[in-house]
């Protein structure tokens, strides 16, 4: 059953918890802050029970973004954070798994282990699609800013006395996902944030862990300034819609980390006029990824669902395979309606109206 408030997660949580031998505790494939900080938030709930508890990633640690891997190894000795190889050292017919920060099998590393534990429950702010995990246990809210505001609001409900590491980590999710509280927080966000704080959440911590290691930023500039276009899908004078296009034009079949399109896809948002933004390219030979960026204007969660991906209405994706970038492009482009209100003025045809490329 889907289970539509956190009083509600907290009970079933503290029961599943309670009656099992041990927890499983897994994020999405290329962990971020939000997955990985809301893991430990509800390690430190188990441990609360006696539970001993496993978060799993499968990823290289050297894959990770340079703050997601220092949040890792700053927390080793406090967490077991195990491989997907070494989940049969541990599992026993009363293990329990819980899925942070997402609610797709196949954005995780162990689809195929998913029957073997007794009780599977979900906490999570992105879409549902066909690939959702079966379980009667499912918290899918796209109202919360980030599955760590969830599990913060929870150990606060069970009145848990956490420590600052706990603190700082599921601050630093809920500060990714709201982009440093800027869009999509409600009072709720900003409450359990001043709670965190005042539990000892390092604010310096969680801004150093944001900072940009400098072959990023130039990675990331030269794919935007290189590889974007806008082009505006309303013709209302006082409010046009302008989405941008980024991609690698020059070297298209340019392999890039996954966390580079979400960074360049979160600039394209910085700047004034711009409503959705989406950046795409390889992340492997087959595999093409697109981060979608929106404001209120545009839901990009809808367009990423007819694309094959889905996330929250102003935070989205989906991977695919192809062989030809550009067409993947225009496959987008006749999909961006359908994120847009329909009391809009869309125009059929998108205009280009900007064009900016700088030959080497």
């Amino acid at each position: 059953m889907a289970i539509t408030d956190i009083k509600k997660l907290r009970d079933i949580l503290e029961l599943e918890i309670q009656s099992s031998s041990n927890v499983f505790i897994i994020g999405h494939n290329k962990p971020d802050f939000d997955a990985i900080g809301s893991a430990m938030g509800l390690s430190y709930i188990s441990k609360f029970y006696s539970k001993e508890s496993y978060i799993i990633i499968d990823d290289s640690i050297n894959s990770l973004q340079s703050g997601v891997k220092k949040l890792i190894d700053d927390n080793r000795v406090k967490y077991n954070f195990i491989k997907k190889r070494d989940i049969n050292k541990y599992i026993d017919n009363n293990s329990i798994l819980i899925v942070t920060d997402v609610n797709k099998s196949d954005m995780i590393s162990i689809p195929g282990k998913l029957k073997d534990f007794k009780s599977i429950i979900i906490i999570d702010h992105h879409s549902e699609n066909e690939n959702t995990i079966k379980t009667q246990n499912k918290f899918i809210s796209m109202e919360v800013s980030s599955a760590s505001e969830v599990v913060g609001r929870i150990l606060n409900s069970l009145k848990i006395k956490y420590d600052s590491s706990v603190a700082t980590a599921l601050l630093s999710g809920i500060a990714l996902d709201t982009k440093r509280f800027k869009q999509n927080t409600s009072s709720k966000t900003h409450d359990i944030a001043e709670k965190l704080i005042n539990n000892g959440a390092d604010i310096d911590e969680v801004n150093s862990l944001f900072l940009e290691e400098f072959d990023s930023y130039c990675r990331i500039s030269n794919l935007i300034i290189n590889g974007t276009i806008i082009e505006k899908y309303s013709e209302s004078l006082l409010a046009p819609i302008q989405v941008s296009f980024t991609l690698n034009r020059n070297e298209p079949k340019k392999i890039y980390h996954t966390e580079d399109y979400a960074k360049a896809a979160d600039q394209m948002m910085t700047f004034y006029g711009v409503d959705a933004s989406f950046t795409m390219g390889y992340v492997n030979n087959k595999e093409i990824h697109i981060s979608a960026r929106g404001n209120k204007k545009v839901d990009v969660s809808k367009i990423m669902d007819a694309m094959g991906g889905g996330g929250n209405p102003q935070c989205a994706g989906c991977k695919l395979e192809a062989d030809d970038i550009f067409q993947i492009e225009e496959l987008l482009k006749g999909k961006i309606s359908l994120g847009i209100s329909s009391e809009e003025n869309i125009s059929e045809e998108p205009t280009v109206i900007k064009v900016k490329r700088i030959k080497k």
